[in-house]
């Protein structure tokens, strides 16, 4: 088998370090100067011409995955016009990549495409002992006492938002969740209530969303997706970076004002520049996920009623019109309910992260400049460890059963190791306090003609028909 050379070991020590200082120039010249190498090697078949396995990306990766995997194995060569790279399929692949002992990967250069200009030095670009730093400084941001304060803030909001819905007719419920959460994000993660203020904000962070997802990614284009994007985060750092000074002067409950008072390992105030770009990319993190999660555990309750009723009657034998942290823990059933959703239907279904080295994974050289990726979706359905993958079953999460637990790295829907998502337990809050308020008021059914979850996952898994159902007042 031929293999691509090894490269040049002093390059490897430079990049290492210029991404442990998070040393920008550096880090751009590296890759400026990069050639990615070949993959003639790796298992896999081309694609189509020209535009390779773009098709299958942007309509049934799952399928398209399945089918490589069953005739390639674990190492599979993936190419698109704007990228190329490998999968790596199965927890220890998970392991290897997410773990990341050995400092075989950069996140830095993995995401950069992507967040350019948009979610500029967030925390999940930054790596190794930057990273770190940065980490430490933001756990301070999602302790008991700050979601506690979420919460106090959330639960009015969710709860007056549901109670919204027109009973009886069919909702686009993409529409209708994204909406009301983007809502609660502006008082929750900015502390805004004026409703023209909440409107510009929401427009401009939607815009930014969007702008992940452009190919093209021209700033010139003035009318293109990514212009947009450029223009949205430019708006809301205007407005985040004109309230600090007010918001380090007082106290408040919601996101802003909590990163407004974190402080280094100097015990100085973190940097404007630094509170404007966590909570940007923080608000992204979490808004974005929750809203995937909840629109496919709708779907999966529409589609078994029988969970429905029995989650509504978790919720009611509470006893209580509203949701304090306490509470969340006796919500276990609405627990297992989000967490199998999110197995079947994982927000993110493709993790990426870019190789620094030559490396060994199941007989194969996997060349130094390598864009590498885990599929989260992909391990969430292998027979292996998941009783009926294709089944909707939360009890698989229950104490007694504990599927996910057979290898630590199977069930990965918020990604795992050091990088594993600082909002993972924000988004379950969030998303029972919603469920919480909602079951308790409306039965969801979907037409019968709807056999199956059409979605796509560019840039989050997002219902492709808007995921009409119908809220039904009880």
């Amino acid at each position: 088998m031929n293999t691509p050379a090894s490269i040049d070991g002093s390059k490897q020590c430079e990049i290492t370090d210029s991404l442990s200082r998070y040393d920008i120039k550096k880090i751009r010249k590296f890759q400026k100067d990069t050639k990615r190498p070949p993959d003639t090697h790796l298992p896999g078949d081309t694609g189509w011409p020209i535009v390779g396995h773009l098709h299958p990306f942007l309509t049934n990766i799952h399928e398209w995955l399945d089918k490589q995997y069953k005739t390639y194995g674990s190492v599979i060569k993936f190419r698109t016009p704007l990228l190329k790279g490998v999968y790596l399929i199965g927890p220890e692949a998970n392991k290897l990549v997410l773990q990341n002992q050995d400092k075989l990967f950069s996140n830095y250069l993995a995401w950069e495409p992507t967040f350019e200009s948009l979610f500029n030095n967030n925390v999940l670009q930054r790596d190794f002992k930057d990273h770190k730093t940065q980490r430490k400084i933001l756990q301070q941001a999602f302790k008991r006492n700050a979601i506690e304060g979420h919460i106090e803030l959330m639960d009015p909001l969710l709860n007056k938002g549901v109670l919204q819905l027109n009973s009886g007719y069919p909702t686009q419920t993409l529409d209708f969740v994204k909406r009301l959460l983007l809502t609660a994000g502006a008082e929750v993660f900015l502390g805004v209530k004026s409703a023209p203020e909440v409107d510009t904000l929401n427009k401009a962070f939607t815009d930014i969303v969007n702008a992940t997802a452009d190919p093209l990614r021209l700033k010139s284009l003035w009318f293109s997706p990514y212009a947009k994007g450029v223009k949205g985060n430019k708006v809301i750092s205007r407005f985040i970076l004109s309230k600090i000074k007010d918001k380090r002067c007082s106290e408040g409950k919601d996101m802003f004002s909590h990163l407004c008072h974190l402080r280094d390992d100097n015990g100085d105030f973190i940097s404007d520049e630094q509170v404007k770009d966590h909570l940007l990319f923080l608000l992204f993190a979490a808004h974005d996920t929750t809203t995937s999660a909840l629109n496919s555990t709708l779907y999966a309750l529409a589609s078994n009623t029988q969970w429905q009723q029995e989650l509504r009657e978790e919720m009611l034998s509470l006893n209580k019109d509203s949701v304090t942290f306490d509470d969340l823990d006796t919500l276990e059933k609405t627990g297992w309910t989000f967490s199998e959703a999110l197995r079947m239907y994982p927000a993110l279904v493709t993790i990426p992260r870019y190789a620094l080295r030559d490396f060994e994974f199941n007989g194969h050289t996997i060349p130094a400049h390598t864009n590498v990726m885990v599929s989260p979706l992909l391990s969430h359905y292998m027979p292996e460890y998941w009783t009926n993958p294709t089944t909707f079953d939360p009890r698989r999460f229950s104490p007694e059963r504990s599927e996910d637990k057979k290898d630590f790295f199977q069930y990965i829907p918020f990604g795992g190791g050091s990088h594993k998502c600082l909002g993972l337990h924000f988004s379950q809050v969030q998303g029972k306090i919603f469920l919480f308020h909602l079951l308790k008021n409306y039965k969801v059914t979907k037409d019968p003609k709807m056999r199956s979850y059409k979605y796509n996952n560019v840039p989050l898994t997002f219902p492709t028909d808007g995921l009409p159902l119908t809220f039904t007042q009880i």
